[in-house]
């Protein structure tokens, strides 16, 4: 009954207290960093997801690594199950990993599950929508690069949105294209275009499901969270303008897109009366002003992301594996005192 301790109860420890604690980390930083308005809403967005994302990808990798080299190092799993008073630790370890592994693909599965795609529309309904995207193409040569995604949706509370992983597609709902002009559905298509470009779609998916392995710091996370989707679709807004979107057909097209519905979350990124109002006025803004590309990108995340994901792979096997081996005495001691 002991040697069950380490795997049930560490990664409910792992789970529980170690993931939120590191959350509770990440929104101090994101809390000095949303505070600095220095560079405007739409600045460090990079940085930001990193911090959202790896407050629990972090922390689950430097278990795996360090299990996966105490596993190495115990030698024969045979020989664990065998004789677990010599060699048990490594059989502990590896029902330790697969245990936590099984709560992190049971948590993550509504993250993966609510991504799925809207109903195509009927043959003619497509068709229409293909005849009046020529048109758009046509006198918007930008929009290029949709040729073969966009398609028609019959879901009535459908406005547009991006789906897909790595296959991305951009569906429009029948009902909300009839609704726009060209120039609005155009504008429209470059702000989706931006989320194509960015595989958005996939950064979402993994951002869901690094907020559900993490249920307590969720609730932390989750202000902050909001902030960057709503920053991000702010950002798509600006690169449309400055890839020839025009702005207040675009204003407009989002606005149309904010009606209350089941689906109101994927019209065009309008979750919120606030948000709204902010993207509207910046595009407002822009019809006046048109945004410039700013030469100042801030620091590149991408290396430090790297470099902070190779350090936990590797760190545990050089350094050894103190915290795993404290886990895992701290949860059979636990079990021992309840059951005693």
């Amino acid at each position: 009954m002991i040697e069950a301790a380490f795997p049930v109860l560490g990664a409910a420890f792992v789970v529980l207290c170690v993931l939120p604690v590191c959350a509770l980390l990440a929104k101090g930083v994101l809390l000095l960093l949303e505070r600095d308005e220095a560079g405007g809403a739409l600045h460090g967005l990079d940085l930001r997801y990193a911090l959202l994302t790896f407050a629990s990808v972090l922390p689950l990798v430097w278990f795996v690594s360090a299990g996966l080299q105490q596993v190495w190092s115990g030698g024969s799993e045979l020989a664990c199950l065998l004789d677990h008073g010599a060699r048990g630790e490594c059989a502990e370890t590896a029902f330790f990993l697969l245990t936590l592994g099984a709560s992190v693909l049971l948590l993550t599965v509504p993250a993966w599950r609510d991504h799925v795609a809207p109903p195509a529309a009927s043959s003619e309904a497509q068709q229409a929508l293909a005849q009046r995207l020529e048109r758009v193409f046509a006198a918007h040569p930008a929009l290029q690069s949709l040729r073969g995604r966009v398609h028609a949706t019959r879901a009535a509370d459908f406005a547009i949105g991006t789906h897909g992983l790595f296959r991305l597609r951009i569906f429009v709902g029948v009902a909300f294209a009839a609704r726009l002009t060209d120039d609005m559905l155009a504008s429209a298509l470059g702000h989706e275009s931006e989320h194509v470009r960015s595989l958005d779609p996939l950064r979402y998916v993994l951002l869901r499901a690094t907020q559900a392995i993490n249920p307590l710091g969720r609730v932390l996370l989750a202000p902050h969270v909001a902030r960057w989707y709503a920053a991000r679709e702010a950002h798509c807004d600006r690169e449309a303008v400055l890839r020839g979107a025009s702005p207040l057909p675009l204003a407009d097209a989002i606005v149309r897109a904010a009606r209350p519905s089941a689906r109101e979350q994927v019209a065009l990124g309008a979750r919120d009366v606030e948000m709204l109002t902010f993207r509207v006025r910046m595009l407002m803004a822009f019809s006046e002003r048109p945004p410039a590309r700013c030469c100042e990108q801030g620091p590149a995340v991408a290396p430090m992301v790297l470099v902070l994901l190779a350090l936990t792979v590797f760190l545990p096997g050089e350094i050894g594996a103190d915290v795993l081996d404290t886990l895992h005495a701290c949860s059979e001691r636990a079990l021992h005192s309840l059951v005693r």
